[in-house]
């Protein structure tokens, strides 16, 4: 094997393709798309919820309408739109910090800057990630908890799954009589949940990967 064969090898081992990768889909994931849904009815339903932590979407057959958090926050809170927005940027950038500390990594001379840019954007999806579903838990911990807290205001038969699909069934009392009205509740992850869990998993391996690759400034490399 010849030198420029030993250098190209070393070269191609120092790219951290899970950095590339996730960088990528970080950078992208604020534009694609709910990661949750929830749909009470058939065919479209009568009302649903698309969120995600950049996006709030509520639609309703009923009101015959959709309404967007963009939408809305931009004509009544303004606000609250360009919060939306710098928060969507700042993932724009970690993905972009990522990308660029996995593709430094190739060169000797900015060794130190692609270990500092990896290790400080490698977990920013992970931990968003593992935040939307703890505050998805204690929503329907809290939603289900809502027959006891209303002291059975609501009934006792309204349940909403953490994901899955359930008959919701709700009672009403009328002058001439008592009926229920049932509908299924779907509820659950979209394609563009796992697009990120997927994310978080590769911003995991890049660390680790950009750590045994390591920084060495006095290595010099090996002539044969």
């Amino acid at each position: 094997m010849t030198t420029v064969e030993n250098a190209s090898e070393r070269l191609w081992k120092r790219l951290n393709f899970f950095g590339v990768l996730a960088g990528i889909l970080t950078l992208l994931l604020p534009f694609l798309g709910p990661w949750w849904h929830l749909t009470i009815g058939t065919d479209g339903g009568i009302f649903s919820i698309r969120a995600s932590p950049f996006e709030f979407q509520f639609q309703s057959l009923i009101l015959n309408k959709q309404i967007s958090t963009a939408e809305t926050t931009a004509s009544f809170f303004p606000l609250f739109w360009w919060l939306n927005l710098a928060f969507k940027l700042c993932y724009v950038y970690f993905g972009v910090a990522l990308l660029a500390g996995s593709l430094l990594s190739l060169s000797e001379k900015h060794a130190e800057s692609a270990e500092t840019l990896v290790r400080f954007s490698s977990l920013k999806l992970l931990w968003l990630v593992v935040a939307f579903v703890i505050v998805l838990f204690i929503t329907t911990f809290i939603v289900n908890s809502a027959p006891k807290l209303t002291g059975g205001a609501i009934s006792e038969d309204f349940s909403m799954p953490f994901a899955g699909v359930e008959w919701l069934t709700m009672p009403f009392t009328m002058p001439y009589g008592n009926f229920r009205i049932s509908a299924p509740i779907d509820v659950g992850f979209t394609s563009i949940f796992a697009v990120a869990v997927i994310a978080s998993a590769l911003g995991i391996a890049a660390r680790i990967y950009q750590r045994r690759m390591g920084y060495h400034p006095h290595e010099k490399p090996q002539v044969q």
